[in-house]
């Protein structure tokens, strides 16, 4: 595997362009090949991928707002960048709630339209994937609503997050082992508890059994490996994504 930084860390660092051009720069100087994108301000298209085959890097997955996914015409723009910018995947970070409550019908709303955005991006030559929170651990009918996403989305990959899969009351073991073949990037977020309460972690700060993770990664080919941690960070949160980074290296 390849370990991707996931710029959603750095979101406070990538909210014009002359500031996701330095922090590009700056994750590339840490030692980053691959970043996933997620949380920039507006920034064109052109210039973006400039920076990118400048700095050698490689964009693994997205995070697009789901309005931008919603409208065809607009998701035909989307694919456009993503074209540019030499990423394969469309990623949607999470289901948004003011659009599908979180309910049995919710859900069946969402995955008639997560199956549609599917084949416009398939017949692109791009994939679309869904990253996962907490919530879809959540039993509608008696049945998850993750397992549902896998069953009635058969064409979705997903961005599998170890750490809501863990907060959710899920084995993320159990995901990636279900979810073979359709996991082109993981997220590596530590899970620890602090005061009885749960919190984020830098890889290797935490509870997660990486021993057991990462050999069963590995074994099913999962391309990237993107470190995400969403706050709670014990430093810097560049110097956040090196020490998880550190904690890696000789393990993927």
């Amino acid at each position: 595997m390849k370990i991707a930084a996931q710029l959603y860390n750095t979101r406070d660092y990538t909210k014009t362009p002359e500031a996701i051009e330095a922090t590009l720069r700056r994750v590339k100087a840490i030692g980053f090949e691959v970043v996933q994108i997620s949380g920039f301000g507006p920034c064109d298209a052109d210039l973006l991928a400039g920076w990118i085959k400048e700095l050698g890097l490689e964009v693994c997955v997205t995070h697009v707002p789901w309005p931008r996914l919603a409208d065809p015409a607009e998701l035909k723009t989307v694919i456009g960048e993503h074209k540019k910018i030499g990423c394969p995947q469309i990623g949607l970070g999470s289901r948004p709630g003011d659009v599908f409550p979180n309910s049995y019908e919710g859900w069946t709303r969402f995955i008639k339209k997560a199956n549609e955005i599917v084949k416009q991006v398939k017949g692109e030559g791009l994939s679309f994937a869904y990253h996962n929170h907490d919530f879809e651990f959540e039993k509608w009918n008696g049945v998850l609503a993750i397992d549902r996403i896998i069953e009635e989305c058969p064409e979705l990959e997903f961005v599998l997050d170890t750490f809501w899969v863990q907060a959710g009351g899920g084995s993320p073991v159990k995901y990636i082992r279900k979810l073979n073949g359709r996991i082109s990037t993981i997220h590596f977020k530590d899970f620890r508890i602090v005061n009885r309460t749960r919190q984020f972690a830098e890889i290797g700060e935490g509870n997660l059994d990486w021993d057991e993770i990462i050999p069963l990664c590995k074994a099913q080919n999962i391309p990237y490996a993107a470190i995400e941690q969403d706050s709670d960070w014990l430093v810097d949160p560049f110097e956040s994504l090196a020490q998880s980074r550190k904690f890696l290296l000789g393990k993927v």
